[in-house]
C-alpha cells in the first residue's frame, strides 16, 4: 500500500510541475506574441515617417525648381521666399527621417527577450 501511495505522490508532483511549466510556456508565448506585435508596430510607424519624409522631399524639390525659375525670371524677393519655404520643408524631411530611422533601429530585433528570459528563469536555465 505504501508503495502505491509513493507512486501516486510522485506522479502528482511530476504532473503538477509539468502543468506549471506548460502554463508558464503558454503565458510566455502570448507575451512573446505581444512583444513582437509591439515591435512591428514601431517599425510600421518608422516606415510611415520615411514615406512622409519622401512626400515632403518631393514637394521640396518642386519648390526648389520653382525657386530657380523665379530666381532667374524676377528680382530677389520672389526666389528668396521660395528658397525659405524649401529650406523649411527640407528641415521637416530631415526631422522625419531621423525619427523614423531611430524607431526602426529601436525595434528591428524581433526576438522576444523578456519572454525567453522568463521561461529560462522558470525552467531553471538562467
Amino acid at each position: 500500500m505504501s508503495d502505491n501511495f509513493g507512486r501516486y505522490f510522485v506522479n502528482a508532483i511530476v504532473a503538477g510541475l509539468l502543468g506549471r511549466i506548460s502554463a508558464v510556456i503558454k503565458t510566455e508565448f502570448e507575451r512573446a506574441k505581444q512583444e513582437i506585435a509591439s515591435k512591428l508596430k514601431g517599425i510600421g510607424v518608422g516606415v510611415g515617417l520615411f514615406v512622409g519624409a519622401g512626400i515632403f522631399g518631393f514637394f521640396a524639390s518642386g519648390v526648389l525648381v520653382a525657386a530657380a525659375v523665379l530666381g532667374l525670371a524676377t528680382v530677389w524677393p520672389a526666389w528668396l521666399a521660395a528658397l525659405t519655404v524649401a529650406g523649411g520643408l527640407l528641415v521637416i524631411v530631415l526631422i522625419l527621417v531621423l525619427i523614423g530611422n531611430a524607431l526602426i533601429k529601436k525595434n528591428k530585433d524581433l526576438t522576444p527577450h523578456e519572454s525567453i528570459d522568463n521561461v529560462k528563469q522558470v525552467v531553471g536555465l538562467n
